[in-house]
């Protein structure tokens, strides 16, 4: 299988036999939708020579029909074998069918009606058409001029959007999982200390059972058995051999135990450290996420208009209390005017009576 770089991005190329298998399958298919169309205008014929009309109204009938397929068979051949491969994904329906696609190498994109026609109508010049078809892209003529290639068809996947998951959970789950390995890291450094004691007790009964043959070389001495008191020594010597063996190796474990034990002090301070900051890490989150939601909160209803009707309201209530007090204002000034000029009319009648009476008494 051979490939091509189109636009940054690598298909196959389509094999030959596959493309003219394409082209065969467009060909029956076209042929099928003639034959049909052809089948049902001779029952079109069939009931028209049934029917009542009179031979003049049957030829002419006869003759409109076949005009009629006449130029629907070609149209359909010239659109089948012309633009059929300009369809949305550069995919005639044989070519859909094998999973073949018709692209453009200047940009990778489906062939369009244009590039179709071109690359078909090329193919009026054989056999130069089909030669071009055995170069290293296996472009036809058709496909030099329309700059196309036909490569197998391979849908894009899907772009899932990745679930956004709770931080607090990914966080317990990593917590969970640290006090999982944390209790693995435990029963490792339980099995070096087992291993540990095992030396121990092996080094201290080889020095015991060195004491016991010592204590028989004595006996055999005081027997004088020298004899029995060598081998009871050479007894001892092995066994104390032994327990240096041990003694080096439980020197070695102890320190491999002392170091393991410090790591998994260290490990476990780390854990608490952790399992302490977790209320922290989890409290700044929580306080983020609660002012995000105000702050979304505060500004939908700033974008609403119920500030805009509070301000409103608090406006017209405003200029309703102003002009109330003006109101008062103007009518206590009204009942003032109002007692002055009534004051005034009692002054002048009280200075007319005494003119009246100044008069009086003069006549």
């Amino acid at each position: 299988m051979k490939f091509i770089e189109v636009a940054g991005k690598k298909f196959k190329l389509a094999s030959r036999l596959t493309r003219l298998y394409a082209f065969f399958i467009d060909v029956a298919l076209i042929g099928a939708v003639q034959s049909v169309l052809g089948i049902l205008l001779s029952i079109v014929v069939v009931f028209l020579g049934i029917g009542s009309f009179g031979l003049p109204e049957l030829l002419l009938g006869i003759g409109g029909l076949s005009i009629f397929t006449f130029l629907f068979s070609a149209a359909l051949w010239i659109f089948g074998l012309f633009f059929i491969d300009g369809f949305r994904k550069g995919q005639g329906i044989g070519k859909k069918l094998l999973s073949l696609q018709v692209l453009r190498l200047k940009d990778g994109k489906p062939c369009t009606f244009k590039d179709a026609f071109i690359r078909r109508f090329a193919g009026l010049l054989q056999p130069l058409d089909l030669l071009w078809f055995l170069g290293k892209k296996q472009q036809r003529l058709g496909d030099k001029f329309a700059e196309t290639v036909v490569v197998k068809f391979e849908p894009e996947p899907e772009q899932v959007e990745p679930e956004t998951e709770d931080p607090e959970k990914v966080l317990e789950r990593a917590i969970a999982e640290m006090a999982n390995r944390l209790s693995e890291a435990r029963e490792k450094v339980d099995a070096s200390i087992s291993v540990e004691k095992q030396f121990q007790d092996a080094y201290e009964d080889a020095i015991a059972q060195a004491e016991r043959w010592q204590e028989r070389a004595v006996i055999s001495l005081k027997a004088e058995r020298e004899d029995l008191a060598r081998e009871d020594l050479e007894k001892r010597n092995e066994y104390r051999q032994l327990a240096n063996e041990y003694k080096t190796q439980w020197e070695e474990q102890k320190q491999i135990v002392r170091s393991l034990s410090d790591l998994l002090e260290h490990l476990q301070q780390k854990m608490t450290e952790t399992e302490g900051k977790k209320t922290a890490v989890v409290a700044k989150h929580r306080n983020v996420d609660a002012e995000t939601h105000l702050r979304e909160m505060l500004k939908e209803i700033q974008g609403s208009k119920t500030f805009e009707t509070l301000s409103k309201m608090e406006q017209d209530a405003t200029e309703a209390a102003t002009l109330a007090k003006a109101a008062a204002e103007v009518d206590v000034e009204y009942q003032d005017t109002k007692l002055e000029r009534e004051f005034a009319g009692y002054a002048e009648e009280a200075s007319l009576d005494k003119d009246l009476a100044e008069l009086k008494a003069k006549i």
